[in-house]
């Protein structure tokens, strides 16, 4: 056996010397090989197959040998190219190393080179898998990364990202000159894939997310059609398409990036939906995007939730309250234990309402404690923890936690079953403010959910202050907003309703520069609220259905969302399109 110093020796010969040593070649056979290898500044190896000195099999079989690490002919093998793309080109060409393989956490990968020690631990460092090296001949190395990434000559398309940027300045200016990109990017649709790891790819994903930052945008949807890549934005509620379109030949590429700054999803697989998330910083804000990517018939569709700690209203007054509900909320929100649960559909605000409830409460002398899933914004003196379902840190077990941690108000991100439900209940019996979301369309119907979930009725009674329900809608916009007259079935709907509109002024906007041309800008929250006063909480104790429970409460003075939506209709706030589109009149949604 040899022994290290012996080994070393043996890493420290030179390929000439190996290949004489072993006696396939002399010296003078070799000499041309070595004279051309210096002048062209290639590795001998390669020269020496290439002037058909030798056999490819058995250089690598006699370098093999002598440093004792495995070889690999890439020329007889079928690689995918998905598992080459996982070592970006820029480090693969640089190292001369291809992946070839990969098994669960490790990378197989072909070098030229394999005892380059440092160029190994690269590899491990930017893929953050374990590298296992193989030798290989330079010439194959750089042929499977040519199929992968294309040649250098193809690898940088006739695209020039910076006019896509500018495209995505002059559409939030209002300017046509996003037109004109859009049409220089069409006359390259046809062009070959593009790798993730090329500068013009990471630009256009800056240009993507800078352009839904402009917009205001909650949501990025990257989707792969037959012939076409689109690329919408939810804007205020409403997805529209990006004022520039996204060469079809980036596909690929753009979403391989977007996995690739998770540094959590497998960019080679394709099968099956992956989630992760990515910070970045825009102007000193940090912004957070949750990505989930699944897999369509034309390619993988990308979703990116936008989350900008910088943007979101913990104020009260800014949430769209009519007065008299926000005094009865705030009335709610002094009470010293109880469970206050907050509903309606995904998208509805439920998490901003409660936020804007907590930092209103939220005092020096006051432990407040939250666990969400996951945070989305941060608060100043509230402890937020991250709930994980993976590693059976639920809801559930967040609440029992809490309740060690000796809170006076406590916050759990959803009630989604009885178990959650049981705890977020006991700890407000025991004297703790609660808050909660729960998936309902309206307030009384949280009351029958709770039921539905197994929890008692007696619990549900004596622990429930108050639901709210609520929607948003889109606020008509200032900068274009003219007045028009209510039509007949309008004064028939509030009429109906019971709203005076005698001194109500109706709004619409034209459409403008600022807001897209649609007319309407921003939006605001349509609420019912549901206190539970004695009465309601002893018919709870043996009726929990909707239905009763919501006719005791309109008698009791609560607001339908449709009412409360109308409300601000005659305010000139939003428009009754809008109302109808998020509540259905006689309902609560």
């Amino acid at each position: 056996m040899a022994t290290s110093s012996t080994k070393g020796a043996a890493n420290r010969k030179s390929i000439s010397d190996i290949l004489i040593a072993r006696k396939l070649v002399t010296d003078q056979q070799l000499r041309p090989a070595v004279d051309e290898a210096e002048r062209m500044d290639k590795p001998l190896q390669q020269v020496v197959v290439e002037k058909k000195i030798l056999e490819k099999n058995a250089v690598l079989k006699a370098l093999s040998e002598e440093w004792r690490i495995k070889a690999v002919n890439l020329a007889d093998m079928e690689v995918d190219l998905d598992v080459v793309k996982v070592v970006p080109e820029a480090t693969a060409r640089r190292h001369n190393a291809v992946p070839f393989a990969k098994e669960e956490n490790v990378l197989f990968v072909a070098m030229s080179d394999p005892r380059d020690f440092f160029a190994v631990e690269d590899i491990q460092l930017r893929t953050g898998f374990e590298v296992q090296p193989y030798l290989s001949m330079p010439g194959d190395v750089g042929a499977l990364l040519d199929k992968a990434y294309g040649t250098s000559a193809s690898t940088t398309p006739d695209v020039s990202v910076e006019d896509i940027i500018r495209g995505v300045s002059a559409g939030a200016d209002g300017s046509s000159d996003e037109l004109m990109v859009a049409q220089a990017i069409e006359q390259v649709a046809d062009v070959a894939e593009v790798s993730a790891d090329a500068p013009e790819v990471e630009k256009l994903v800056n240009a993507i997310i800078l352009g839904a930052l402009q917009q205001k945008a909650s949501d990025i949807h990257i989707e792969p059609f037959e012939r076409r890549l689109l690329l919408r934005y939810r804007v205020d509620g409403n997805l529209r398409e990006a004022p520039f379109a996204l060469p079809y030949s980036y596909r690929n590429a753009l979403i391989a990036k977007i996995k690739i700054m998770t540094n959590q999803m497998d960019i080679t697989e394709h099968r099956k939906p992956q989630d992760g998330r990515i910070q970045v910083t825009a102007k000193g804000n940090p912004i957070e995007f949750r990505v989930n990517v699944i897999p369509t018939v034309f390619g993988e569709s990308c979703v990116m939730r936008v989350l900008d700690r910088s943007s979101i209203q913990v104020e009260m007054t800014k949430m769209g309250f009519l007065p008299d509900t926000l005094e009865k909320f705030k009335e709610v929100l002094d009470r010293p234990y109880g469970l206050i649960l907050v509903c309606g559909p995904t998208g509805s605000g439920k998490s901003t309402t409660l936020y804007a409830a907590l930092n209103s409460i939220n005092q020096p002398d006051v432990k407040i404690l939250t666990a969400e899933n996951p945070v989305e914004y941060n608060l100043p003196g509230i402890i937020q923890i991250n709930v994980n379902q993976e590693i059976g840190f639920t809801f559930a077990e967040a609440l029992r936690a809490f309740l060690r941690q000796d809170p006076d108000i406590v916050m759990v991100g959803e009630i989604r079953d009885k178990e959650t439900a049981q705890i977020a209940m006991e700890a407000a019996m025991t004297g703790h403010l609660v808050f909660s979301t729960i998936h309902t369309n309206d307030a009384p119907s949280a009351v029958a959910r709770l039921h539905e979930m197994g929890v008692p009725n007696f619990l549900v009674a004596s622990t429930i202050e108050a639901c709210l329900a609520q929607r948003l809608v889109r606020r008509v916009c200032k900068d274009c907003k003219e007045p028009i007259k209510p039509t007949d079935e309008m004064k028939k709907l509030f009429n109906e309703n019971k709203i005076d509109i005698s001194k109500a002024t109706f709004f619409k906007g034209k459409g403008c520069a600022t807001c897209n041309l649609v007319g309407y800008k921003g939006r605001l929250g349509v609420h019912e609220l549901l206190v539970l006063n004695s009465d309601i909480k002893k018919l709870v104790l043996s009726e929990v259905a909707a239905g009763p429970v919501r006719e005791l409460a309109l008698k009791a003075g609560m607001r339908p969302l449709f009412q409360d939506g109308l409300m601000k209709v005659a305010q000139g706030l939003t428009t009754v399109e809008e109302v109808i589109s998020v509540a259905t009149s006689g309902e609560g949604s």
